[in-house]
């Protein structure tokens, strides 16, 4: 099962890239890590951040301008 999520991760992102992540990601999950894939899983861990916070930030910028535009309108 946990090697799922380290399958489905590595499929989300492709590539050499993708099945390098999929495969730190599970071998943590799995708790079968070495230090090696400790440190892949901290990089994802820190490039899903990244990813996620550019998400929240684009996020807030369209609720910025929809609530300018609305006190435009007022």
């Amino acid at each position: 099962m946990l090697g799922a999520i380290g399958s489905v991760v590595g499929g989300i992102f492709g590539g050499p890239i993708g099945s390098a992540l999929g495969g730190a990601v599970g071998g943590a999950l799995e708790g079968g890590g070495n230090s090696q894939d400790s440190a892949k899983a901290e990089a994802f861990e820190s490039a899903l951040r990244s990813f996620a916070m550019q998400i929240a930030n684009d996020g807030m910028a369209d609720f910025d301008e929809v609530m300018a535009e609305t006190e435009e309108d007022a």
